[in-house]
């Protein structure tokens, strides 16, 4: 099943390449992250532990002092869920259509 062939890492590859494309414009708030927010009455600026998508993490989600970043959890959720999940998925779809029977 894991033995690469054209057909699986083509698969594989538009597969990541799709995940990374939804996770990136959705609200996909799975991946751990620390938020830095300022209250607008006080001007007192916290952080947070708290789950975070990667649309709130890049571009101009948020106005300085305002922002997300990934942890190294964080991280680590992004290789496996947009990475190597689909990648697996794009595996076991190319081993179907690949058997000779």
């Amino acid at each position: 099943m894991f033995r690469p062939t054209p057909l699986k890492l083509i698969l594989g590859l538009v597969l990541v390449g799709a995940t990374y494309m939804v996770a990136a414009n959705s609200h996909m708030d799975i991946f751990p992250c620390k938020k830095t927010t300022e209250d607008n009455r006080t001007g007192f600026v916290s952080t947070s532990s708290s789950t975070c998508s990667l649309l709130q993490t890049s571009g101009d989600y948020y106005r300085p002092p305002e922002k997300a970043e990934l942890t190294g959890a964080g991280y680590g959720t992004a290789v496996a869920v947009i990475g190597l999940l689909p990648l697996l998925v794009g595996f076991a779809i190319g081993s179907r259509f690949g058997r000779k029977k």
